[in-house]
């Protein structure tokens, strides 16, 4: 009997032991080097994720298998957070720089810093600091971009400005291809768009200015409802937006600006300036004008707390720029009154790649992660809904500094996993050179250092043509709204009235304004009361 008795614990010690490796998924201290990898994306990134992993397992030499688990973009966030919170996690995890924040806020996610120093492959200091700086976070500040590092940047996708030839060909505009001094030499312009000899010219080289873009949609724009109308267009619509920020940030606007106030146990608090009526300024040429003790040169926009300590002597070495409430009005007007920009009707049955490969617009604000889908799915230009397609740098207001929305995405580690040295060995794979490779290649994604973008970025005969313009964008192109704060309440306050009611022209800014403006101040208030 005590035998019997010793054989059956000896086997249920086993089964324990065996179980007790496989029962909580990745969350295990067995010495099994299978790790969990969950990612979504488009049907192009799920693809290439795919073969980045089957490659990874198929060349590693530490033993290391990854299983890859592709999760709907829409659902994506909440499996997440549902990980996260219980006891069983994936090993290895991508987050936008919009998701980021509130899973490090519940203790969700490992600090990769000491792995990044520690590496022979992960070279943080040679990565485009803007992108790396999203998946930092100070959490006992609560703000972003400084503080422990939680995320490694897989990539950026830039902004750029999308155009149909076919539709620039219909209305008679010749595409140059010129540097600014080359066309001021040819033609005595460094004008974005322009007229010369009675011939019309869109250089794909130079940043549109507002009047130009406006100009060159309504050119561009056949839609019966517009005021100014096209009927030689070919296209319904001259330009599809889907986004305020280029046109905010190009004249030194924000939806949220730090102010420092000792004070305040945080030493200041975040404004809500999304509808800030005050002009801005920027510095002129051979000019520097000091404010505060800060000092500012030539092309330089004055920072929203200085602008209102502006003298009439330092505003005479600037010049005067629209106001933030100013550029909103801008994107607005586009849909809701020019009529160039489809309405939110229009899109919704639509995503805004859509509307570009169908057709209906000739030019699209959109990213680098466009490519791929643009080149899969625009018919050739032999076919009679085919064109030929290139990019432009995204417009800028007159005096206005160079703006743009970047995408990123990084890879983390969740706190709970038991197998961090496998996972971060995957990351190094993922994030560097194979991977990059890999996304770059396929015209889905930038590369996240300069190195690799100048060595990968570029396919000689893949479209775009005047794809180089990237590597300039991804110098200054900034993260989302979405990433400010850890968590997206204080935007829904506002954004679904804005992208419905006021793009549709059934409300005002002003309306959403007085609506909007106090709510949302104690969603952000909120933040840091706590």
């Amino acid at each position: 009997m005590k035998k019997r008795i010793l054989k059956l614990v000896c086997l249920l010690c086993s089964a324990i032991l065996l179980f007790g490796v496989t029962a909580c998924g990745s969350n295990t201290t067995g010495n099994s080097k299978s790790i969990n990898f969950w990612g979504y994306g488009n049907e192009v990134e799920l693809e290439l994720t795919r073969e980045l992993v089957a490659e990874f397992n198929a060349t590693n030499t530490q033993g290391i298998t990854v299983n890859y688990t592709p999760v709907r973009t829409g659902d994506y966030e909440q499996k997440i957070r549902n990980a996260l919170a219980g006891r069983s996690v994936p090993d290895v995890i991508m987050a936008g720089d919009g998701e980021i924040k509130p899973w490090i806020e519940r203790g969700g996610l490992a600090t990769l810093d000491e792995f990044a120093a520690a590496s022979d492959v992960i070279d943080i200091d040679a990565m485009y600091q803007e992108g790396v700086n999203r998946f930092r976070y100070d959490i006992d500040q609560r703000r972003g971009g400084e503080g422990d590092l939680y995320g490694i940047l897989r990539d950026l996708s830039p902004t750029a400005l999308f155009y149909n030839k076919k539709a620039f060909a219909a209305v008679g505009v010749e595409i140059l291809t010129l540097s600014a001094e080359e066309q001021m030499e040819q033609y005595g312009t460094d004008a974005a768009y322009f007229e010369h000899n009675g011939q019309k010219y869109f250089s794909n080289q130079i940043a549109l200015n507002w009047d130009e873009l406006l100009e060159l949609s309504q050119l561009l724009t056949s839609n019966e409802e517009a005021p100014v109308r096209n009927d030689r267009s070919i296209t319904k619509y001259g330009i599809y937006v889907t986004n305020w920020f280029g046109f905010g940030w190009s004249v030194g606007g924000d939806c949220l600006e730090w102010v420092e106030d000792p004070s305040l146990p945080r030493g200041g608090k975040y404004e809500f300036t999304l509808f800030d009526e005050t002009a801005n300024y920027s510095v002129k040429e051979d000019q520097t004008v000091t404010v505060n003790g800060t000092t500012y040169t030539a092309g330089q926009i004055i920072e929203y707390t200085d602008k209102d300590d502006l003298t009439e002597a330092d505003k005479a070495k600037c010049y005067e720029l629209p106001s933030q409430l100013d550029a909103m009005e801008y994107f607005v007007d586009l849909s809701a009154n020019w009529g160039v920009s489809p309405r939110p009707d229009v899109t919704a049955s639509s995503s805004s790649h859509g509307v570009f490969t169908s057709g209906q617009v000739a030019m699209l604000a959109a990213g680098v992660n466009s490519m791929g889908i643009l080149r899969s799915t625009i018919y050739p230009e032999d076919h009679p809904a085919g064109f030929d397609w290139d990019v432009a740098p995204w417009p800028k207001a007159e005096h206005g500094i160079a703006s743009g929305h970047s995408g990123s995405v990084a890879y983390c580690i969740p706190e709970k996993s038991n197998k961090k040295e496998a996972a971060w060995a995957f990351i190094e794979y993922a994030a560097g050179e194979p991977g990059q490779a890999k996304y770059a290649q396929a015209g889905f994604s930038y590369p996240n250092t300069k190195e690799l973008a100048q060595k990968l970025f570029i396919q000689e005969g893949a479209k775009p043509a005047n794809a180089a313009i990237f590597f300039e964008a991804a110098e200054y192109q900034r993260m989302g709204d979405w990433g400010y704060l850890p968590s997206k309440a204080w935007i829904t306050e506002w954004s679904n009235d804005l992208n419905t009611k006021v793009l549709g022209g059934e409300m005002t800014l002003q309306q959403l304004k007085a609506e909007r403006q106090e709510s949302t101040q104690a969603i952000i208030d909120g933040y840091y009361d706590e």
